[in-house]
């Protein structure tokens, strides 16, 4: 069965990229300094633009581009993220270090940086409106991890112009890993593909096809000629268009495939390009996808399953917009933006600060916008106090001396960034700790916080507790 990997403690995807982050984003920065070209593009042409540059300037052959309100994806496919391959170190039992663990290879790193390069161009030339860009980088071939860069373009402009000091900008920007579900699902079916594109007949026969006489299926993917006699190879050329998958069972998975299939020879005019629908049954057996049967969907029934099939056409066709993706472009917007930015920079002072750290046990935090009822922020953080004998909060001595210490380091980051922003949009600054199974939460308006960070009132002064508390 497949399980969603949690997020390995203490590893930062970026402190890997050539082994120091400042190193990476240093780079990044000044390939953004001079991301501005004096070319245009148009918003109509914007996609196809991203991907032009891709492939004729960094060989990079095939990146998603989408547009989701107004933030720029990208999906960059590589076949390897990672210098370790992660289930032989992990098996091993010998892995001491953990960040080694997610040490990019040399050309993955390359590749994502040209693609943020040629994002900026794109964003820093162009009549498109553009708030935000997120690339999402995946392991298509191995380990099935995403690597993920989100940022607003603002501060693209400000770190361009000095506005805002580098060593800012790289807290502004907000990276993770992922393991991602589908890519490693469609994995198989991408292998199809291209061994249609590539393999022989008989290798197709084997790796597919060992229980299937070749006249089944030689016909279908065109490895026969007009007269139906048997090629040494197949005659078409296949180009995935669209992957979808969705789970039956523990380790069953049912994909969905778009392809467009278009002859190898332009001398072939008796096979026309056309566009055709799979289903594929792949079984997944610890780290093994295998295809267990290919449907195509011009033979499923509109409206009756058959008894070793539970899927109809009109099924299919109703329930593939939830099926899952390798790429989805978030719609990012400002108060989802500062709220992850936010849990990034908290949990950082949360570990490096001496006090925080000798006075709770853990510190395990979380930031989040809340548009309803009222724009709101709420920070979240599970710190069991070291003193089993002391507690957060009581009637008696209020909020505990270090937890108020951590709330008032965080709210000082929290005003000067939104200060640093301009940010306005929002009516509280929510204070949330749980306690003998019960949730209690202060809030701060946003007029008193402005108090707060010219040091004419404390947060002791400014906090309230909030009369929702059950």
């Amino acid at each position: 069965m497949l399980k969603k990997v949690p997020k390995i403690k203490g590893s930062d995807p970026l402190k890997s990229l050539r082994g120091q982050t400042p190193l990476f984003f240093a780079l990044l920065c000044l390939l953004f300094l001079s991301g501005c070209g004096s070319a245009t593009y148009p918003e109509a042409r914007c996609k196809e633009a991203l991907q032009e540059i891709a492939l004729k300037e960094y060989k990079i052959p095939h990146i998603e581009v989408e547009f989701v309100g107004t933030t720029l994806g990208v999906f960059l496919p590589l076949d390897k993220l990672f210098e370790a391959d992660l289930k032989e170190a992990l098996m091993s039992g010998k892995v001491t270090d953990m960040e080694s663990l997610f040490q990019p290879t040399e050309e993955a790193v390359n590749k994502v940086e040209d693609i943020l390069f040629s994002m900026s161009r794109i964003m820093l030339s162009t009549d498109k409106k553009i708030d935000f860009y997120y690339l999402q980088a995946t392991d298509v071939e191995k380990s099935g991890m995403d690597l993920t860069f989100i940022g607003q373009i603002d501060d693209l402009k400000r770190v361009r112009f000095w506005d805002i000091p580098r060593s800012e900008y790289r807290k502004r920007i907000i990276h993770d890993l992922h393991m991602n579900r589908a890519a490693v699902w469609h994995r198989p079916v991408r292998h199809f593909f291209r061994d249609l594109n590539e393999a022989t007949v008989s290798d197709v026969q084997d790796r597919y096809f060992s229980n299937t006489p070749q006249t089944k299926w030689a016909v279908e993917f065109f490895f026969s000629d007009v007269g139906g006699k048997e090629m040494s190879r197949g005659r078409a050329k296949w180009t995935i268009l669209d992957l979808k998958s969705i789970p039956i069972q523990d380790n069953d998975i049912v994909v969905y495939a778009k392809a467009e299939v278009a002859p190898k020879n332009s001398a072939d005019t008796d096979l026309k390009p056309r566009v055709m629908e799979y289903l594929f049954q792949v079984s997944i057996a610890g780290d093994k996808e295998k295809i267990r049967r290919i449907i195509p969907m011009a033979y499923l029934d509109d409206k009756t399953a058959t008894p070793d099939f539970t899927f109809t056409r009109d099924m299919v066709a109703k329930s593939l917009p939830n099926w899952e993706t390798e790429f989805k472009t978030p719609d990012i917007t400002m108060g989802d933006f500062l709220s992850r930015q936010f849990t990034r920079r908290f949990q950082v002072i949360a570990s490096e600060d001496e006090r925080i750290a000798n006075t709770f046990a853990s510190v395990k935090l979380v930031v989040r916008f809340e548009p309803q009822p009222q724009r709101s922020f709420l920070f979240n953080a599970v710190a069991p106090l070291r003193n089993p004998k002391e507690v957060a909060y009581s009637q008696k001595q209020g909020i505990h001396e270090d937890v108020l210490y951590l709330w008032e380091r965080v709210a000082r980051e929290f005003v000067e960034v939104l200060r640093s922003y301009s940010f306005q949009d929002y009516k509280f600054l929510k204070f949330q700790l749980s306690q003998d199974g019960k949730s209690l939460t202060w809030e701060a308006t946003r007029e008193d916080l402005e108090l707060f960070r010219v040091h004419k009132k404390s947060l002791r002064d400014i906090l309230v507790l909030s009369a929702d508390n059950g």
